[in-house]
């Protein structure tokens, strides 16, 4: 696995995007990791979905996780990789 961007479903549950790639030992290295968190959309009773960090009091960029704790992993729509790729590197895309 190169730096590609994927979303991982941990076994918390939890959707993470970030740029992976395969470390030593059966581990991942997570590049700017983010997670999926509803927010509050323009109109009411409306819910959106944004990017925040998925370790946030950290000043780290890049996290090794057991690939045990995948449950499984996908491509990102076109549209999410463009917003993860945004954020995570300040670019517009």
């Amino acid at each position: 696995m190169s730096k590609e961007v994927y979303i991982l479903k941990l076994k918390t549950g939890e959707e993470v995007v970030a740029r992976v790639s395969e470390g030593e030992n059966d581990t991942l290295i997570l590049d700017t990791p983010m997670t999926l968190q509803a927010v509050p959309g323009q109109q009411p009773g409306q819910m959106g979905l944004a990017l925040v960090p998925w370790i946030m009091a950290s000043s780290d960029t890049s996290f090794t996780i057991s690939s045990d704790q995948v449950m499984t992993k996908g491509k990102p729509k076109k549209d999410m990789e463009s917003q993860y790729l945004s954020q995570a590197t300040g670019l517009a895309l």
